[in-house]
């Protein structure tokens, strides 16, 4: 068998066979011998040109195409660094983070992408596209400098409860990896696996080392059409139902990472495979554990489950691995050994001693004071005939007031608020039950296939509610912050009104002016107060509702006090105006640079964090 590195098995495959097709992306196909060229060269041109540490150093890849990302990751192995794989659409901000983590001597970009890359830091950038020539003059052989200890890969964690962190990976946990994977899954050179993950991700790390160290086809598409040769796909459970709707009689292997799947969901995607003898694993390992840690198909259950709908598994590790349970909490040891790591997974044995999954720690919520286990709820609604996926999740109130449920429906699936309350009736705490029902098309996710809650949508009125899917609705009137927000403002309201003549005295003397205009300009004192009131409510209740719809909280809280300012400054303002002389210039100056100037610097900030914010309810509610 081919041993060494994953960099070394790939250059034996290429030495052996350099004819044989390696990657196949969108129609264009390039071989073994090709693409270990392309890596050599580009291996040697960064030797030369990258600035890099003796003893191994950090390259960040940020480029927009998968097969140049691919050969930037192997030409790093080869030149004996690590590598990390940054997409190129990260937000800036974000993006100049994660160079950091990294920790980054050289960034492998493009010339399109320089601008973004540069962060100040004095890194050395090589834009790949400019510097084709250079690095097509290259030899076609690896860098006399290699190394097979030490870091090989820097990935960076889903993000789904926090920012992403960076974790590093070194070559002997790959190659353990892959001989673990290896023992599982069984892949040969003949095999064709279809990849769908992006280069960043953990899953397209460990997809391509088991391609390409395996000397197999590995293939790089969303298009389904495509995947009508593939005999080994890797997934997310959202491309696994597309990839399944229909027979794909060449499949002989699915595995499924991301979110794990419910066994009923399981047996329903594995009977769609033809194949004889061909498999479907739900494979469980976060970027810590180079995404090797456990692995399930209903094959290693012997005894009958009662709720398949809402019983999740993570089955049995890998080989060289292990999963133990600390008061609860999983925790992981890689391929290897090594320090378990805690996974934020929750998490208990079955009576076969599999592993089942029982939420994440950070995504239960506060409620009212106490803490809720929102897992134990979408698992009894994962049972539900109507329901395809759900997430229940806090109400966004200040104090968690409450819980939503949000629902994807099979096709003529009905659930509403009262449905949902007697289907959960003597299965959990009534205190528990969701105040309301968001039916979704799709839950958000993030680009490793996790389902991404602060990216679920705030209902248009606080507390709203679906009835099956018809409408927006609302849920029982008066919550805690609608109470206090209307008091707030009412009072507001009423004391502006009152205390007009004594704080402005004389702006609202209306002697000598003939109705009907007389009326209309009792109606605008009244309008102004009003707005008064309503922007005094909105400083007291309005930042959370505006936080939910932005991941940008500065902005945020500009926007939020811009909003208050434009409806605020109404009644001052045109008091102020009404008490100035039209010739006294000074005043005239000076009210216009306090209330106009402002007026339009807050509507601009509105504007951008309206244009910037993340409007989840457009891209996640469509046709509700």
């Amino acid at each position: 068998m081919t041993g060494g590195s994953i960099q070394q098995r790939f250059e034996d495959h290429a030495r052996r066979a350099p004819e044989r097709t390696a990657l196949v992306l969108d129609g264009k196909t390039v071989t073994y011998g090709e693409l270990d060229r392309d890596a050599n060269q580009l291996a040697a041109h960064l030797a030369e040109n990258g600035e890099l540490p003796r003893g191994g150093g950090r390259v960040a890849i940020c480029l927009e195409h998968p097969e140049d990302a691919l050969t930037a990751m192997l030409a790093v192995l080869k030149a004996g660094h690590a590598y990390a794989v940054i997409a190129p659409g990260t937000p800036a901000e974000e993006l100049h983070r994660q160079l950091g983590l990294a920790k980054a001597d050289t960034v492998l970009t493009q010339w399109s992408l320089l601008a973004r890359v540069d962060d100040g830091q004095g890194r050395t950038t090589l834009s790949l596209d400019t510097e084709a020539e250079a690095i097509a003059a290259m030899p076609n052989t690896p860098p006399r400098r290699r190394s097979s200890s030490g870091a090989a890969t820097v990935l960076f964690t889903a993000g789904t409860t926090g920012r992403p962190t960076a974790v590093t990976s070194d070559h002997q946990r790959w190659t353990a990896a892959y001989e673990a994977w290896q023992e599982v899954y069984r892949l040969t050179p003949e095999d064709r696996i279809l990849v769908t993950a992006p280069p960043q991700s953990t899953e397209f790390s460990g997809g391509w080392i088991r391609a390409l160290g395996t000397g197999a086809v590995l293939q790089l598409s969303r298009r389904w059409e495509a995947a009508a040769e593939a005999t080994v796909a890797e997934c997310d459970p959202a491309a696994a139902r597309l990839l399944l709707a229909e027979e794909r009689p060449r499949l002989r292997l699915v595995l499924v990472a991301g979110e794990p799947l419910s066994l009923a969901e399981h047996r329903r995607l594995g009977e769609r495979l033809s194949a004889p003898g061909a498999r479907l694993l739900s494979v469980y390992g976060p970027a810590q554990v180079a995404g090797c840690g456990t692995w399930f198909e209903p094959e290693q259950l012997t005894v009958p489950v009662a709720r398949p709908e809402g019983t999740v598994y993570l089955g049995r590790p890998f080989p060289g691995c292990a999963a133990e349970l600390a008061y609860g909490h999983i925790r992981l040891t890689g391929p290897g050994g090594g320090v378990p790591v805690r996974t934020g997974d929750l998490g208990r044995r079955d009576r076969d001693g599999l592993l089942e999954f029982q939420g994440r720690a950070a995504d239960r919520v506060s409620v009212l004071g106490r803490m809720v286990d929102t897992y134990r709820i979408e698992s009894h609604l994962a049972a539900d005939q109507d329901i395809k996926e759900v997430v229940v999740t806090g109400d966004g109130g200040a104090k968690g007031t409450g819980l939503l449920a949000f629902v994807v429906l099979h096709p003529g699936g009905l659930v509403d608020t009262d449905i949902l309350r007697v289907r959960l009736q003597g299965l959990v705490p009534g205190k528990d039950i969701p105040r309301a029902v968001v039916p979704l098309t799709a839950l958000p996710r993030t680009a490793a296939g996790k389902v991404d809650r602060r990216a679920l949508p705030l209902p248009p009125v606080r507390g709203a509610v679906s009835s099956g899917g018809k409408g927006w609705g609302t849920l029982s009137e008066g919550s805690e912050a609608g109470a206090i927000g209307g008091a707030v403002g009412f009072c507001a309201a009423v004391l502006s009104l009152s205390l007009t003549g004594v704080v402005f005295p004389g702006a609202t003397d209306l002697t000598g002016v003939p109705g009907p205009w007389s009326g209309l300009f009792v109606l605008l004192y009244l309008c102004e107060s009003l707005a008064f009131g309503v922007g005094m409510a909105f400083l007291a209740v309005g930042r959370g509702p505006m936080a939910r719809r932005s991941e940008r909280p500065v902005l945020t809280t500009f926007a939020h006090l811009a909003l208050v300012w434009l409806l605020v400054s109404w009644w001052p303002q045109d008091n102020l105006y009404r008490l100035a002389a039209k010739t006294d210039w000074p005043r005239q100056a000076t009210l216009v640079y306090v209330f106009n100037v402002p007026l339009m610097i807050a509507a601009l900030v509105v504007a951008v964090w309206a244009a910037t914010s993340s409007s989840t309810i457009s891209k996640s509610v469509r046709g509700s």
